[in-house]
């Protein structure tokens, strides 16, 4: 592993699908840096990838259903440079020896939820993500260009004359630094950890988003947060996701009386979109009264065999909690799961500021409007992280000529800062009660009367855990802000007050660069 430089040819903060594919590409062109918080693989995998490859699954259908899905607010030439380059990005997988579900010589197709047609490609199992994850990182390790730090916290992007320069970083170990380069590229992930429930990593703490903002970007459409229905609920132990294929194979949800319910809600009963889905789980857990509530998924009527095969992974990791899917209910709650907002890029990952890029979840490109098509998250990654990639290597003609710093400054952080975890406790509350699945205005309200409370609390972090707390902070007062503006219900927003569509005054993206959101 290679230390830290002083400046280098490009940035890249993330390590997950889109940062290591947009990496790939920009090795051509110079060296790259790719700056990881936590360890630089596997952190949090996706379990499938959509693409347009077979007969059964049309290029019509694929875009069709994704523009569905996103409730009117997709981005037409996004879902259509997204599908068109699709068949690419997979047979590149595919060439570097991605090991994708077969039957015989086939690829084997399935559908998730209540779409028209098969789409979601697998690995053998459930294992799709680190697959795609491992064999990115394989590719990484041979170009001699690219070094991948681990620990390297970043904490605010560096400008000049409006053209983002380099990046300010903290080690595992609290010293501070600074990285010169002609452009950066913002991969760092979703959002989830605004929730006190999520399926994401502890290391999805808004950090893209809340630099991007502070340094004068514009985020958009934040207010769309996708909560996924079915995530293993028990104390003490991680919000882990309990894939859309469980219910699609036959599985049934059952309240606390152990009845099932979704029928009461959706005629297409637990095939039902995610969102609506949530929506109900959220009902039957408030009707139950319970300290504690939760409901069952069941998947006991269901053949054994098929389901230990089928899910290897999510069979595992519930027995380590002494749960067998197959003669267990399993205790669900929906917890947040992906981010359709976030930095506004063009096609080509550009943001509002030259200099700076984004793709992945940390981007708002407009693939996803309103609510994500199951499954599209890892293709945008790969289409739109090779994409920034071939983008940014043009800022090395027009970026000025970087300037060496001092490697690694003295560090003059003081201790742990107090309170800080219990700050996020307040933060995580506020939004899950007040921005969270079912929204009103008096509740967004008093999200952001709490957050901005709190503001003078994290005015100065000093170490890393607090850096993590202000960017949740400042990530949820967009959130809370944008989701304020839109009086209407439309995809993953869904407000009690308004709950219908307001095409007229609402078919538009939410944009935030200051206090207030704006619509366009």
């Amino acid at each position: 592993m290679k230390g830290l430089p002083a400046e280098t040819d490009f940035v890249v903060i993330g390590a997950g699908v889109a940062g290591l594919r947009a990496a790939i590409e920009l090795a051509t062109a110079g060296r790259v840096l790719v700056l990881a918080k936590k360890e630089s693989l596997y952190s949090n995998p996706a379990s499938a990838v959509t693409a347009a490859l077979s007969d059964e699954d049309e290029v019509i259908l694929h875009l069709k259903d994704t523009l569905i899905a996103g409730d009117g607010l997709c981005r037409p030439e996004a879902v259509k440079t997204l599908i068109e380059e699709a068949p690419e990005r997979i047979g590149e997988l595919i060439a570097w020896g991605k090991q994708l579900d077969r039957r015989g010589a086939n690829l084997v197709f399935e559908s998730e939820a209540s779409y028209s047609h098969s789409h979601v490609l697998r690995a053998p199992g459930d294992s799709a993500g680190n697959e795609i994850l491992r064999l990115l990182g394989n590719k990484v390790r041979k170009c001699k260009d690219i070094s991948v730090l681990e620990f390297e916290f970043s904490t605010e992007l560096q400008s000049e004359d409006q053209r983002v320069t380099g990046v300010s970083l903290i080690s595992e170990k609290e010293l501070p630094a600074e990285v010169a380069c002609s452009a950066v590229l913002l991969a760092t992930g979703g959002i989830g950890q605004l929730y006190g429930n999520t399926t994401n990593s502890e290391a999805a703490t808004g950090d893209g988003v809340a630099m991007a903002f502070r340094a004068g970007a514009e985020v958009s459409d934040m207010e769309f947060v996708q909560f996924h229905p079915t995530a293993l609920y028990m104390k003490k132990a991680p919000r882990f996701l309990l894939a859309e294929g469980l219910r699609s194979e036959g599985g049934y949800l059952r309240n606390i009386e152990m009845d099932r319910f979704m029928q009461k809600y959706h005629p297409l009963g637990e095939m039902a979109p995610s969102d609506v889905v949530a929506r109900a789980i959220v009902h039957e857990m408030e009707v139950s009264r319970a300290k504690d509530p939760f409901v069952y998924l069941d998947l006991t009527h269901m053949n054994a065999a098929r389901v230990q095969k089928r899910f290897p992974r999510i069979h595992a990791i519930c027995m380590k909690h002494n749960i067998d899917i197959t003669e267990d209910v399993i205790p669900v709650r929906p917890a947040a799961h992906f981010s359709m907002g976030g930095v506004r890029t063009d096609l080509d990952g550009k943001t509002s500021l030259r200099g700076l890029y984004a793709a992945g979840e940390t981007a708002s490109t407009g693939v996803h409007g309103a609510n994500r098509f199951p499954s599209n998250s890892v293709l945008e990654a790969l289409v739109y992280g090779a994409r920034a990639g071939i983008a940014m290597r043009e800022e090395l003609k027009h970026a000025p000529k970087t300037e060496r710093k001092e490697k690694r400054a003295a560090s003059q952080n003081g201790p742990v800062d107090a309170g800080i975890e219990d700050l996020i406790g307040q933060i995580q509350d506020a939004m899950w009660k007040n921005a969270g699945i079912v929204r009103t205005r008096l509740g967004m309200q008093e999200a952001i009367k709490v957050l901005e409370g709190i503001s003078p609390r994290l005015a100065h972090p000093r170490t890393r855990r607090s850096h993590e707390a202000a960017n949740l902070h400042l990530t949820g007062l967009q959130v809370a802000r944008s989701a304020l503006a839109r009086e209407e219900s439309r995809g993953a927003h869904y407000r009690i007050d308004y709950p219908a569509h307001d095409d007229k005054k609402f078919l538009k993206h939410s944009v935030v660069k200051s206090e207030s959101a704006r619509f366009v």
